[in-house]
This record gives C-alpha cells, sequence and structure tokens, in this order.
C-alpha cells in the first residue's frame, strides 16, 4: 500500500470570460491619442522641482541647457541624452517668445516619441527653479558678501562657503 496523495483530478478549464476592461482601456487609448494628435513634431517639455510643475508636456521649439560639460540646445529629434546640469540658466523658445529660468541643479532626460506624433520629449527634473524675473541681485550679493565673512573654522564651513560662493555667484550672473 501507498502512502502518496491520490492524484488530482484534471478537470477542463472553462475559457476566459470577454474582457470589457480590455476594450475600455483601448477605448481611452484611442480617445487620448486623438485628443493629443493636434501636436506634431514638437518638442514636449517639462520643466519641474520638488515644488511644483512649471511645465508639463509643452510644445516648444528648444531648451537651452547648462549642462555639467557645456551649456547646449535641444530640439526636436535630437539625440538620445541624459544630462547632470549646474547652476545657470535655462532658456524655453516658442516661436519668438522665450522663458528664462534659473537652475541650482538637475538633470534632464530626453527621450524619442513612444507614439506615432513625431513629438520627443524632454524632461527637466530641477532641485531649485526660479523665473530669472524672481531673482534679486542686490540681496545675493548682501549672501555672498555674508558667507564670506562668516568664520571658516573647520573643513564644513570651508566646504560651506566655497560651495554657497559658487551657487550665489551663478545666482547674480542669472539676474543680471
Amino acid at each position: 500500500r501507498s502512502c502518496a496523495p491520490p492524484p488530482p483530478q484534471q478537470r477542463p478549464r472553462p475559457s476566459p470570460p470577454p474582457r470589457p476592461a480590455m476594450a475600455l482601456r483601448a477605448a481611452r487609448l484611442l480617445r487620448f491619442a486623438e485628443a493629443s494628435s493636434g501636436v506634431q513634431n514638437r518638442l514636449l517639455l517639462s520643466l519641474c522641482s520638488p515644488g511644483e510643475a512649471v511645465m508639463v508636456n509643452k510644445p516648444v521649439d528648444s531648451v537651452t541647457v547648462p549642462g555639467t560639460e557645456g551649456t547646449f540646445t535641444v530640439t526636436n529629434n535630437h539625440s538620445l541624452i541624459v544630462s547632470q546640469l549646474k547652476a545657470g540658466v535655462i532658456t524655453v523658445r516658442d516661436g519668438q517668445e522665450s522663458k528664462d529660468y534659473f537652475i541650482s541643479d538637475g538633470f534632464l532626460f530626453f527621450n524619442h516619441p513612444t507614439d506615432g506624433s513625431g513629438c520627443c520629449t524632454a524632461k527637466i527634473s530641477a532641485v531649485e527653479l526660479v523665473p530669472t524675473s524672481a531673482l534679486d541681485k542686490d540681496r545675493a550679493s548682501q549672501v555672498l558678501s555674508e558667507l564670506m565673512a562668516a568664520p571658516k573654522d573647520n573643513d564644513w564651513d570651508r566646504a560651506r562657503a566655497q560651495l554657497g560662493a559658487a551657487l550665489i555667484q551663478q545666482v547674480i550672473k542669472a539676474a543680471e
């Protein structure tokens, strides 16, 4: 006599029920494609910081950013890129209009279109992002003076002064 359990009974599997959820998803996708089909061959820019999203997939002509290896401009159909950004000015151009923002640092992610629109995406994720029109050159100069006059008794104070001075000098340059 065997101690093994009896073999399980094989039951035929029922066919899966029709999937209305799949049809709903397809309908939503088609609606979204129709709604976004008005924008063709433009750069879709998202410009965000932890505190706010300044732009989300806004169609623009180009964006110029301060990369760690130098300033460069991205337009639609640029090659794929991920770049670290340093403190400086981001310029967004759309037709004859241009808007400048100060960025403390961040990253740029550029991707080719995932749909048939021909619109590439550029996503800029910034630590701090401020319109240059909101910068106060006099206040930045005052903060720089206070920072340089502060005691630098230890490595932390010296590093803080050096990094802070570099950032504030970029703020002053952007505010001009």
